[in-house]
């Protein structure tokens, strides 16, 4: 299991090095998620100038749960996109819909009613 502290001081550190490019226009101001941002720039230098720990012998969690960190703050300020979690009962719940999220609330519920009537279970619409 990833060390919450170890995945909070690698974020902090590429923040700043996202934030610096941002300042530069390297990365437009408005980037709320990872993909975004690996459209805009070579991702994989951010991990390199981190020294976060990758190749054999080190398993994608603490790299997964770094992008996961750095996503929910790049989405934070913007009010971020919004995606909707859906679940069935008895079962683990699971975010729903497309990676980006969805642009608008209504865009998000309608989604999560859509399947509901199909699938049934509960949903519940986070973000923005």
């Amino acid at each position: 299991m990833t060390d919450t502290q170890e995945i909070q001081r690698y974020a902090d550190a590429i923040m700043a090095m996202i934030r610096e490019d941002q300042a530069s226009g390297q990365v437009p101001s408005d980037v709320s998620s990872w993909d975004e941002l690996d459209g805009s720039v070579d991702t994989e230098d951010y991990f390199r100038q981190a020294s976060l720990p990758s190749g054999a012998g080190h398993d994608g969690g603490l790299r997964d749960a770094v992008i996961g960190e750095i996503g929910r703050r790049l989405s934070g300020p913007q009010g971020g996109p919004w995606h909707v979690i859906w679940t069935r009962p008895g079962q683990a719940a699971m975010d729903i819909g497309r990676t980006m999220g969805y642009a608008t609330r209504a865009q998000a519920e309608a989604v999560g009613r859509g399947y509901v009537a199909e699938h049934g279970g509960r949903f519940r619409v986070h973000g923005g």
